[in-house]
């Protein structure tokens, strides 16, 4: 039986070997830290289709090449097949970029040079920092990624190859098809259970929960929905405060970056108001969390 311990709780929906730096920050400001994974990475529905474009890289096809997620990183490197990513960006000449430092952290541990990191780990501040010009990009990202990358990248001139590099799905991923995530050094956070998570906050307590995308706040709904469960929503940015608010939930903060220590304050703000919006969710009928 898992209990609170440690601070007020916060529960972040990622696995635990990918939440160890921001339990870390957590913990450090004086909060519990759970994880609860609820999504998970498998390679994409049609992996030649990336193929193809990590080949046309290394011919020099590409001016650019984009990545918004580690995951995206690992794939990449998976189905690089005999070069290496790194072997790729080289031969080919393409200029390299990086939506934030963890996944620009990635990339230079696969040995790739990363050119351009935005101050604003968004789209927003990706489209704002990158260079005016007209030659060809490569977008690989998640299926369900929003749009706005791409178009904003077409709208000012680029001609752009989005293609799906991996597909999010719940939690687990089929162990065929699964991605393995960045596993970062430390101690893992306890991992809840949506029963644990349910049976713990019914006897009183309203943990802060952090939605790390959009793809966590779709499972969250689809598995707990509307109910009685109160908890406080924390998002890693503004596209996931937008799905959190679509979804009827009001974020009660929203990290201004998405570092750990980022989240570490958001989360911190959120349980610190006595004001901030609570939201509600209660297991669906069926559901085996």
């Amino acid at each position: 039986m898992v209990s609170w311990s440690g601070g007020r709780p916060v529960v972040v929906l990622r696995h635990p070997a990918r939440s160890v730096r921001i339990a870390d920050a957590l913990r450090a400001g004086g909060m519990a830290a759970y994880a609860l994974p609820l999504t998970d990475t498998e390679l994409p529905a049609d992996t030649d289709a990336v193929a193809r474009a990590l080949a046309a890289l290394g011919q020099g096809g590409y001016e650019w090449l984009v990545l918004t997620s580690a995951n995206a990183v690992q794939v990449l490197g998976i189905l690089a097949g005999a070069d290496t990513l790194a072997t790729l960006v080289r031969r080919g000449g393409a200029r390299v970029a990086a939506v934030g430092t963890a996944t620009a952290r990635t990339l230079a541990a696969a040995g790739v040079v990363v050119d351009l990191v935005p101050g604003e780990a968004s789209s927003a501040g990706l489209l704002a920092a990158f260079p005016s010009g007209r030659g060809a990009v490569l977008l690989p990202q998640a299926d369900l990624a929003p749009d706005d990358l791409r178009a904003g990248l077409a709208d000012s001139g680029r001609a752009v190859h989005r293609v799906e590099a991996y597909r999010t799905v719940p939690y687990p991923a089929s162990t065929m098809r699964r991605v393995p995530g960045v596993e970062e050094d430390g101690p893992r956070p306890p991992v809840l259970s949506l029963r644990d998570l349910v049976g713990l906050a019914s006897g009183g307590v309203q943990p802060a929960v952090v939605f790390t995308a959009p793809s966590a706040v779709r499972q969250f709904h689809d598995r707990l929905g509307d109910g009685p469960l109160s908890f406080r929503a924390v998002a890693i940015g503004r596209t996931t405060a937008g799905a959190l608010r679509s979804g009827g939930w009001a974020p009660a903060a929203t990290a201004a970056d998405p570092t750990p220590q980022g989240i570490a304050r958001a989360a911190a703000d959120a349980l610190a108001q006595d004001d901030a919006p609570i939201s509600h969710a209660a297991p669906s009928n069926g559901d085996q969390p």
